[in-house]
């Protein structure tokens, strides 16, 4: 578009006669984008002043938009005080959901997403649907889970087939490592060659499963090439930020490795968002597990700070980007605090630090303070601007929601505080009579409805950070994919009189499903026969 119609000097001025163009980075500005996007990239939305869309397109040839222009000019002239109206009637609209109950939060809600992903599971050369294809990391997640919790295989199959098939095709890069955006082909041979921090942190959590489960070399090669990747190219120079993606480039990345080390490297967008950022924190948390590798860990906890120092607002809340060297912008969206909520919460089970879960709890004190909710889902932003035209209407999206109920459930086990429990069935109580329309992109919230309705498992580690690593270690080799993992602090006396635990030589860790709690286990080494007796099944890896 901007090569040829936004070139033609016919549409420049016919633009800047009766116009004013506005240009917005979906990136920037996802929520914008969730109300003015016209079926995909790039959007050409014609706006009255107000912010009622009067029409619009994707890619519209120079001659047709001089048309289109030239007949929406005259349009709105003719018809200005009907439109107008029509802006103030839309604007007046307010659809509210007509939330279920707890009772409507059943099993098979999951059954019936896996269901419509397994519908559109490509068997010849796995992915989903036919072209172009994209990773879809939220399905190939929650086929994982539901794998690892019935040890049914063909969800592994599905899961495993489509990672083997973009890892060892064109999707991704043999050269360098990463993954491209998307294959244009049904068998993942011809890739659309950009690379996406977002993209990664998916794929990578992905991969570290596959890892964890075991039985396939080839996955463990291909995360340590795709982490490789990550660390060396899109983690921004002198920074513990990850930049936004690297640009296509067709011609470069068709040379050998001996061409490439003689051309410039594709552009980086050094850009920050939060949300990428923080998901990328999380999912290197989970390959410093996959891999047994403190310094991705220590990486993953850099990010999870420097979020923290940057790119939080005066009230709480995290900005949703910056550029590399400016001043964070974009106040108040919900995509990064479910996102950042997320990370916190990771970073506390992997580390042991206890300031984690304290920032986790403050950031949702800060979410409830300005986002609005009604006691369930949130809005997809803050209303901190002005909201202008679309931005008025309410949206709240089901996957930052799931994300936040998942993240809800998990601070309900390690807190004990049951209120966040309730927090996360009335966010998913909300979508149980509409979820279904989202049909496989409801993979997110399935997950967190698969815990809401699993009897929590929790490991408890007592006793200072450094004691208590192996026993975190330990926990991680478990297989439970739903437990969850606290460390308190012996300084933590009230705590420790709640639980019982005053009187308990420490170190020490306590591991229990539900109600029922197996015996104190002082040797790291004995975690495994303590679920083994709990669960009445073995919890360890090698599942697969």
């Amino acid at each position: 578009m901007d090569e040829t119609t936004y070139s033609s000097d016919e549409v420049i001025r016919a633009i800047n006669d009766r116009y004013i163009p506005v240009r917005v980075d979906n990136d920037q500005r996802p929520d914008i984008n969730a109300r003015y996007n016209m079926g995909g990239w790039p959007t050409t939305a014609v706006l009255t002043p107000d912010g009622t869309t009067l029409t619009g397109g994707t890619y519209v040839p120079a001659a047709q938009m001089l048309q289109m222009l030239e007949h929406v000019e005259r349009f709105y002239r003719e018809h200005k005080t009907d439109i107008q109206q029509r802006g103030v009637d839309l604007q007046t609209r307010s659809p509210r959901m007509q939330p279920g109950s707890s009772g409507d939060l059943r099993n098979s809600m999951v059954t019936r997403i896996v269901e419509e992903i397994s519908e559109t599971y490509d068997d010849l050369y796995g992915g989903f649907g036919t072209q172009p294809k994209f990773p879809h990391t939220e399905q190939l997640e929650l086929l994982l889970l539901e794998y690892r919790l019935s040890d049914e295989q063909r969800l592994y199959d599905m899961a495993s087939k489509t990672m083997l098939g973009m890892s060892r095709g064109g999707m991704y890069d043999h050269v360098e490592g990463g993954f491209f955006r998307y294959s244009t082909t049904r068998d993942w041979s011809v890739p659309h060659f950009e690379k996406m921090a977002e993209d990664h942190a998916g794929l990578l959590r992905v991969l570290a499963t596959l890892v964890l489960i075991g039985g396939r070399p080839e996955f463990n090669a291909t995360l340590r090439s795709a982490v490789d990747y990550v660390l060396s190219v899109l983690r921004n120079p002198d920074s513990a930020f990850f930049g936004g993606s690297q640009d296509a480039d067709e011609a470069y990345y068709a040379l050998a490795l001996d061409e490439r080390r003689k051309t410039a490297a594709p552009y980086v967008d050094r850009t920050i968002y939060t949300n990428w950022n923080a998901s990328l924190a999380s999912a290197l948390y989970a390959v410093a597990s996959a891999l047994n590798d403190d310094q991705v860990a220590q990486v993953a906890t850099a990010t999870v700070g420097a979020l923290d120092d940057r790119m939080r607002d005066r009230d709480g809340l995290l900005y949703h980007f910056a550029p590399q060297d400016g001043s964070p912008r974009a106040r108040g969206l919900l995509t990064d605090q479910a996102a950042y909520l997320r990370s916190l919460i990771d970073a506390h089970e992997h580390t042991g630090e206890g300031r984690f879960i304290d920032r986790a709890e403050q950031l949702v004190l800060a979410v409830d303070a300005r986002f609005e909710h009604d006691d369930g889902p949130y809005d997809d932003h803050a209303a901190i601007e002005e909201q202008l035209g679309n931005l008025a209407f309410k949206d709240r999206p089901l996957h930052e929601n799931a994300l936040v109920a998942d993240s809800f459930l998990r601070l309900a086990s390690l807190t004990e505080d049951a209120s966040y429990r309730t927090r996360a069935e009335a966010i998913l109580c909300a979508y149980a009579k509409t979820y279904g329309q989202a049909g496989s992109f409801a993979a997110s919230y399935a997950r967190a409805v698969r815990r809401y309705l699993s009897t929590a498992s929790t490991l408890c580690v007592v006793g200072d950070r450094r004691s208590t690593d192996a026993f975190r270690e330990a926990g991680r080799g478990l297989s439970d994919p739903l437990l969850t993992t606290r460390t308190l602090d012996p300084s933590h006396a009230e705590i420790l009189r709640r639980r019982g635990y005053e009187s308990t030589p420490l170190p020490a860790a306590f591991l229990c499903r539900g109600s029922t709690c197996a015996a104190p286990v002082h040797d790291p080494g004995d975690l495994r026969a303590a679920a083994l007796g709990l669960t009445g099944f073995d919890l360890s890896t090698g599942c697969g």
